[in-house]
This record gives structure tokens, C-alpha cells and sequence, in this order.
């Protein structure tokens, strides 16, 4: 009799693994609490011979001092009589039953009283996550956080859990015998070819081998023996154990073998066959299984269940396939986390070798959590038919609310009082939670806020790899507010500073904007010495790099990360060389220019200053709603009008082709009297993608001018936090802080939370040198509520 373990989060889920697995008439060996849930030993009935004795179970018996139930296994019990291991049977149902009722009434209540988590679950549910994972997930919610924070919050609750292959050299190692199993039709032969030729890119072809012993499917070890003669590498077609004995063991120890299999339904017997097929070679086999994303996820439950309990060497881990197929991502990681397989790659297509990614955690988190408007939610219960289910009571759900209104009510006051020099009079609870309202709603803030909330683990001296992943999850929080509702293109702005004063060393920061100029976070950076330089990502090298070598690396770092996602850049290019560098990036940028730089129009050489008086200006229109900040200098935006005008110029470099480009020339110009305040130029080239609409241009070159200034505030922003006992704060940190104390004063729509950053300060009005300490009273504010 084979026994199973069996885990679950309530008695029920651990049941109905158990009923999937070995059926209905299943054998209960044992039933426990361990470890946050209830782990289940079962055996199938049906391996139990009819003559055999009685199963061996586990002795139970009864603590006084707890009353639980406690079990010693592999031994008989020692029951005095049937009756009385028939009572202790039923009172250890009976247990079970009621740990599965309370664990119902207490999810339920979560259900009934937070509806953001009601929310959560909708949408999670929707992008395929189980609804075992979910619980475990939801039940740790913190209940003061608003929607845009709490998914934030899960998001990064889902990045921590998904496991990741730490780097790709863990996997590449000389003397490497890798085998991809899975079920029919996943992609596990197109897989193995990828996989080759990034063997062969990094070993060379004659350090790879590859093997199949898939002959059963008409045509498969034909397909691979091609892939090897494109790969100029050997190919192996083996029937039995003892043929895949002798070819790998007349291969070198340091030689990289990828072994291609047969796919096997996750029901069929032959499974278990394979998998001793693999362990009885004389050599140590590794496994991936592959993952079809597009499956359902009870489909992927039961492949990830029986292969992994197939009495074969323990699967290392996964292999996304047909990513580009897949309307969810969400249940294929919900397998990944819950069966504790590293995600290794993911393949989004039939192209080898190029269709075959090595993804971080925020990438493919940020994949699954992406809104598909165009697919209607069939298979999926709204909100409405969630709150049917719950039998929500509205008189209960309204005395919870009002309850928790009278605690913050009863609460904010004080810690106003406590939190300002002054008289707190001129300002009502109401007025006060609703800026923090407004800034729980802007993802610049809420990102801000969980940065400063971790600034212990995002330290200077921190984890290169957290630090990598904090970079990366700041970048997919920004393409993922671009996405939803509306796939927008990104602007992102790249601009150097002074590490600090009197210092030769640099700092280069990339900032993410909206279309229409809102600030979203600034996600990468890198530093430049006078020999070396590295960035957010965790590089470096010892060599210079120039500040345009810099920029252009920044702007391939974020392409990179951004995989599919349209990404206009914004930099400074003051001489030709500088323009030469950016026409060799493959990727869309705008770049300022001063008014007296060398350009070409209509042949003749000429100047961007002398250019703009022969061309027809347009207004930019509705200015409010085109450009989100609230004006520029000392203006507001309501005082300003904005005109554009883009004509082609040529860019020539002697023994070079002439390349065209286009020249925006912008104008901001008082509205009461007409007058030109700034004129700016700025040279663009469209390569790949949609192309933004001049206002959109406009937007995205006033606002990166504009929250330029933050970078000003970054040595007092160090200094603040140096002060509230942060030793070393980390350049994101400090990044993201100093953007959201400019976003305070620039942003649009914030004259609320101006004024109440004022009264924390003793203020009636907001100053912008004081901008980064009103910045830190809000967060201590949100942090005191919360």
C-alpha cells in the first residue's frame, strides 16, 4: 500500500486533493494541523489486498492540557475495544469538520467586512490564480489599504513567493544532463531546441549532445536530428534503457546533454516508466517539466501532482511554454508557487532561437495581473455574483464601516495635533483623510510609500539581487498603470546630476512619465566614477563609460525590461557625436538641443532658432487635460498656453548617409499678454511602435524639464532620512522620495494635499524648499493611520 501526503490550507482543500488523487473510497491514515494548514495520509483502497490485516495507522489519543489530537506514526493502536477507536474516529472527524467550519466563517467574515479584498479576490480569481492560493494570500491583507495599495501589496506578496532560477549560470554548469518531460502537445521538442542553441552560444557545439527518445510521435526525432544539423551538433535516437545507458556513458563528463521526451498524458501509467527510464542511467539526470500556459489550472494541478510524485529524480524546476497562446498566466504560476517549481524560462513562441526568455519574478507577476478587456469574463463570477454568494447583510457591513470610520475620526485628530507646531484648527479630519486618499490613489506615492516602508532592506549595502528586482518591479508597476485601460506608450527621461557636491562621480536617473506628462516613478539609475560605473541592476565594470555611452546603455537596460511595451526615451544631445550615439540605438527618442546647434533644412545648413521663425505654430488644446501638472515655474498651468510646430531637418556626419529627422519646437507663452516665456528644441526619431501625438511630445518634454528639480533635492532628502535614523538610503529610495516630494508641488490636482503638507509644517502655504520634509510628515502620517 502506497501512502500520500497531502497538504492543504483548510481540511476541506487538503479532502478534495485527496478525492482527485486516489479517488472517493480513499484510505484516511492520518489528519494533522501542521505548519499553517492540514496535512492529510492517505492511501488508495484499492492497493489494499482483500485478505490483507488492518492498515497500519497511526496511535491518536487525547492531550489534556490541549484537547487536540496527537498521532504517532508506524505504529498499530492500541485501541482497548472497536467501540472505543470508533469514538476517537469520530471525535477526530468531528475536529477536522469543525477547523473546516471555522476556517469557512472566518474567510467569509473577510469577504463580507473588506471590500477591498472582495475586489482583489475578483480580479485575482479572473487572472487564473487558484482560489487555495488566494486564501492564504488575502488572509494576510492588511485592511487599511486602499485598492491601489493592496495590489500593490499583492504584488509584491506574489513576487516573493514565485520561485525563480536565481541566475543562469545555477543552471548552466559544465557536465549538465537535462531532461524536459510534460504531457503531449506542450512544446517540449521546440523548447529543447532553444535550449540548445543557448548551450551552444555559450559552450560551443561540441560541448553539446542531444538526445530524444521520443518514438512514438511520427516525425519528432526527424524534427530534432534538423535542429542539430542547423546547430552543427549531435543528435541520439534511443529506444529502451539500456541504449540511453550506453549513449550517455560514452560521452565526456564535461559535455551538456539535453534529453528530449516522450510526451505522456499525467494519467497514464507509462509516467512512473519514464521516470525510472531517467533515474537508472549512471548519470545524474536533471528535470524540467514544462507548463503549457494556456491549460486550465486543475489540468496543470494534476500534470505538476503526478509528475512530481512520479518516483523519479525531484524536478528542478519549470518551463513556461506557449506564453503567447495563453488568455491567464495566473493559474501556470499559482502551480509554479504551490508545487515549489523555480520558473526558469518562458517561451512565447515558435521561433528558435529567439522566442525563448529567461523572465524575473515582477515580469511575469506583472504579465498575469494585466487586464485583457477584449476577452469578456465568461468563466470568471463578478462582484455581483460574489456578493450573492457571500448573502451579504448590508446592515452588518454598515455598522463595521461605521465603526471603523469612529476609530480613524477619533484617532487622526491626535496625531495631527502631535504631528504640527500650530494650531490644527484650520483643517477638518475630513479635508485631512481625503489627500491621503488622493495619494493612495497615485502609484507614484504608493510605490513611494512601500519603498519607505522597507528602507531597512533597500540599503546601500543591500542584496544586489533585491535591489535588481525592486528596479524591475518599479519599471512593471509603471508599464502596468500604462496598460490598464489603455495600452499607452511610456516616456521615460534620462538625466545626470553630481553625486554629491565637489565630486567628479555622477549619477545618471531614468524616470517614467504618462503621455500626458504624470510622473510615475523612477525605476533605474546608474553611477558613474571616473574608472568604473554600475547600475540598479546589480552590473558593473571597471571602465569609463561617458555620459552619453550612459544614457544609450539606460535606454537598452529598459527596453530589455519592457519586453513588448512602446518606450519613447527624452535625454540631451548638445553635440554631433551625441546625436551619432543615439542613431544607433534601436529604439524611439527625443532629444533637446540648444537653440545655436548645427542642423540641416532644406539642404542649407542653419540653426533650431532660425529654423522656427519659417514655421506655422499649432496651440496644444485643452491644456489641463493634455499636460498633468500644475503649471510651470511660478505659473499656473491655467495662466499658459503651449504651441508646437515639427518640421524635417537632416542630420549629416561627413562620410556618412544623411539621416532624416524631424525638429518640435515648443513655445510657452503667457495667455494674459501674449508674451514668449521659453522656447525649447528637440530633435525626434521614431523607430519602432505607435508614434506620440505632438501635445503628447509637448507633455512629456515640459514635464521632464519640469521635475527636473527633483534631482536638486537629493542630498536634502538624504540627509531627512540620514535623520530619521536611515543610514545608508538607497539611490531608489531616495529616487522615488524626492520625485513624490516634486509630484506634491508639480502634480495636477493636488492642491489639497499641498495644503495639508502646509498645515503639517505650521504653514498656510507650501513652499517648494519644502517640499521633501512635507513629503516625510505625510508618510509618517500614513504610516501612524495604517
Amino acid at each position: 500500500m502506497n501512502i500520500s501526503r497531502f497538504f492543504g490550507i483548510t481540511s476541506r482543500e487538503a479532502m478534495r486533493q485527496v478525492r482527485m488523487a486516489l479517488g472517493p473510497d480513499a484510505l484516511i491514515v492520518s489528519n494533522r494541523r501542521v505548519g499553517g494548514g492540514v496535512e492529510i495520509l492517505a492511501a488508495d483502497a484499492s492497493g489494499v489486498p482483500p485478505n490483507a490485516s488492518a492498515p497500519v495507522t497511526p496511535t491518536v489519543a487525547i492531550e489534556p492540557s490541549h484537547g487536540s489530537l496527537k498521532s504517532t506514526p508506524g505504529r498499530q493502536p492500541d485501541y482497548g475495544n472497536a467501540s472505543e477507536a470508533g469514538v476517537l474516529h469520530a471525535i477526530g472527524t468531528l475536529q477536522g469538520a469543525l477547523e473546516g467550519r471555522l476556517d469557512e466563517l472566518l474567510w467569509s467574515h473577510q469577504m463580507r467586512h473588506t471590500p477591498v479584498a472582495l475586489s482583489l479576490f475578483q480580479q485575482l480569481l479572473a487572472s487564473g490564480f487558484s482560489i487555495t492560493l488566494l486564501r492564504a494570500l488575502l488572509r494576510r491583507l492588511p485592511e487599511t489599504l486602499g485598492e491601489r495599495a493592496a495590489m500593490q501589496w499583492v504584488r509584491a506578496e506574489l513576487e516573493q513567493r514565485l520561485p525563480m532560477l536565481r541566475s543562469e549560470e545555477q543552471l548552466w554548469q559544465p557536465g549538465l544532463a537535462l531532461a524536459l518531460v510534460g504531457p503531449t502537445g506542450v512544446g517540449k521538442t521546440t523548447t529543447l531546441a532553444k535550449l540548445a542553441a543557448r548551450a551552444v552560444r555559450r559552450f560551443g557545439p561540441e560541448q553539446v549532445v542531444l538526445i530524444t527518445t521520443d518514438t512514438y510521435r511520427i516525425g519528432a526525432h526527424e524534427q530534432l536530428k534538423i535542429y542539430g544539423d542547423l546547430l552543427r551538433i549531435p543528435v541520439h535516437v534511443v529506444q529502451d534503457a539500456q541504449q540511453l545507458r550506453q549513449v550517455l556513458l560514452a560521452q565526456r563528463p564535461d559535455q551538456l546533454i539535453l534529453i528530449d521526451n516522450v510526451g505522456i498524458s499525467q494519467r497514464d501509467q507509462y509516467v512512473l516508466e519514464q521516470a525510472s527510464l531517467l533515474a537508472n542511467t549512471g548519470r545524474r539526470i536533471q528535470r524540467l517539466l514544462v507548463l503549457n500556459a494556456g491549460s486550465q489550472g486543475d489540468t496543470l494541478d494534476e500534470v505538476a501532482r503526478s509528475y512530481s510524485k512520479d518516483g523519479g529524480t525531484p524536478l528542478i524546476g519549470c518551463i513556461i511554454s506557449k506564453l503567447d497562446e495563453a488568455i491567464r498566466l495566473g493559474a501556470t504560476l499559482d502551480t509554479a508557487i504551490r508545487f515549489k517549481l523555480p520558473v526558469h524560462y518562458v517561451s512565447d513562441g515558435q521561433k528558435v532561437p529567439e522566442n525563448l526568455r529567461y523572465p524575473s519574478a515582477a515580469d511575469l507577476v506583472g504579465l498575469s495581473l494585466q487586464s485583457r478587456h477584449h476577452n469578456a469574463a465568461l468563466f470568471t463570477p463578478s462582484q455581483a455574483d460574489l456578493a450573492a454568494m457571500l448573502n451579504h447583510d448590508s446592515r452588518v457591513d454598515v455598522q463595521y464601516l461605521q465603526r471603523e470610520h469612529e476609530r480613524r475620526v477619533a484617532l487622526l485628530p491626535k496625531l495631527l495635533a502631535a504631528a504640527t507646531p500650530t494650531d490644527f484648527g484650520m483643517l477638518s479630519v475630513e479635508q485631512t483623510s481625503a489627500a491621503l486618499g488622493m495619494l493612495d490613489d497615485s502609484a507614484l506615492f504608493t510605490e513611494a510609500f512601500d519603498l519607505w516602508r522597507a528602507a531597512s532592506d533597500l540599503s546601500a549595502q543591500g542584496a544586489t539581487e533585491h535591489n535588481a528586482s525592486v528596479s524591475q518591479r518599479l519599471l512593471q508597476t509603471a508599464l502596468q498603470e500604462l496598460s490598464e485601460p489603455l495600452q499607452q506608450p511610456a516616456l521615460v527621461s534620462h538625466v545626470l546630476r553630481a553625486s554629491a557636491p565637489g565630486q567628479a562621480e555622477q549619477q545618471l536617473f531614468s524616470t517614467v512619465f504618462t503621455p500626458t506628462g504624470q510622473v510615475l516613478c523612477t525605476p533605474y539609475y546608474q553611477t558613474l566614477g571616473a574608472a568604473s560605473w554600475s547600475n540598479s541592476l546589480g552590473e558593473q565594470a571597471l571602465e569609463q563609460r561617458l555620459p552619453m555611452q550612459a544614457i544609450c546603455a539606460a535606454m537598452n537596460d529598459i527596453q530589455a525590461l519592457s519586453a513588448a511595451h512602446t518606450i519613447w526615451h527624452l535625454c540631451s544631445a548638445g553635440t554631433p557625436t551625441q546625436v551619432r550615439l543615439l542613431l544607433a540605438q534601436p529604439c524611439n527618442w527625443i532629444a533637446h538641443i540648444s537653440p545655436t546647434q548645427k542642423i540641416w533644412h532644406k539642404g542649407i545648413a542653419t540653426l533650431p532658432s532660425a529654423i522656427a521663425k519659417e514655421v506655422v505654430f499649432d496651440a496644444v488644446p485643452d491644456l489641463a487635460s493634455s499636460i498633468r501638472l500644475q503649471g510651470w515655474e511660478d505659473m499656473f498651468l491655467g495662466e499658459l498656453s503651449l504651441w508646437y510646430a515639427s518640421t524635417p531637418v537632416q542630420y549629416k556626419a561627413r562620410g556618412q548617409e544623411d539621416v532624416a529627422l524631424h525638429m518640435l519646437t515648443l513655445r510657452v507663452v503667457r495667455r494674459s499678454d501674449g508674451q514668449l516665456l521659453k522656447s525649447f528644441y528637440a530633435l525626434y526619431h521614431h523607430q519602432y511602435g505607435p508614434i506620440l501625438s505632438f501635445p503628447q511630445m509637448a507633455a512629456g518634454v515640459l514635464a521632464s524639464i519640469t521635475y527636473q528639480e527633483s534631482l536638486r533635492w537629493h542630498n536634502a532628502m538624504q540627509t531627512h532620512l540620514q535623520g530619521l535614523g536611515v543610514q545608508e538610503p538607497h539611490p531608489l529610495l531616495v529616487a522615488q522620495l524626492s520625485l513624490a516630494a516634486a509630484n506634491v508641488v508639480y502634480g495636477a490636482d493636488n492642491q489639497l494635499v499641498c495644503r495639508v503638507a502646509a498645515a503639517l509644517l505650521g504653514t498656510k502655504q507650501l513652499k517648494k524648499s519644502q517640499a521633501v520634509p512635507a513629503l516625510l510628515k505625510l508618510l509618517i502620517l500614513k504610516e501612524a493611520i495604517s
